[in-house]
């Protein structure tokens, strides 16, 4: 049920910090989750939650709304995946209320190479910027650089302009 856009990065992150993978199982012909094992996995060990919103596979979409609750409980940090959910469905990333959610621009009609990133201010101001460079950067002198508060410290780079430019209009 799960996209490449997740799997990937998924798989990366045990490989970068020994973490352990778990899929969520679905049920048989329904090939919904099995949403009765949910439970037993999202315990307080499990550190980031990640699923996408929308198969375009099977055509389901996930009660990511639903699976808040129980995430929440638990403080667990959440990824939605909705790059494949944009596009077909309008989406409301306040309804949804997780911790992050990622989209990609080609869904929307728009050109290659852009996307979005959508995260609660208190986590994206506590993660450093996994690049340096140009647009992060508040001040730099010979001993020190101040970047920039996030969203803007994660623009390492000149800004693609185009991609956003383009984006707006294939969102609306």
């Amino acid at each position: 049920m799960e996209h490449h856009s997740n799997i990937v990065p998924s798989q990366l992150l045990p490989e970068r910090t020994g973490a352990k993978l778990v899929y969520l199982p679905v049920t048989g012909d329904e090939e919904l989750l099995d949403l009765d094992r949910l439970d037993q996995m999202l315990t307080s060990q499990v550190k980031l939650f990640t699923m996408v919103h929308f198969s375009n596979t099977l055509g389901t979409v996930k009660p990511v709304v639903e699976l808040g609750a129980r995430d929440r409980q638990l403080r667990v940090t959440t990824l939605v995946d909705a790059a494949q959910r944009v596009g077909p469905m309008p989406l409301d990333v306040h309804q949804i209320n997780r911790d992050f959610l990622v989209l990609s621009g080609p869904n929307l009609c728009d050109p290659t190479g852009i996307g979005a990133r959508y995260g609660q201010s208190e986590l994206l101001n506590a993660m450093p910027p996994y690049q340096g460079g140009n647009d992060i950067i508040l001040s730099v002198d010979f001993h020190q650089t101040s970047d920039k508060e996030a969203p803007h410290n994660f623009e390492a780079g000149t800004p693609g302009i185009s991609g956003p430019v383009a984006m707006c209009p294939a969102m609306d």
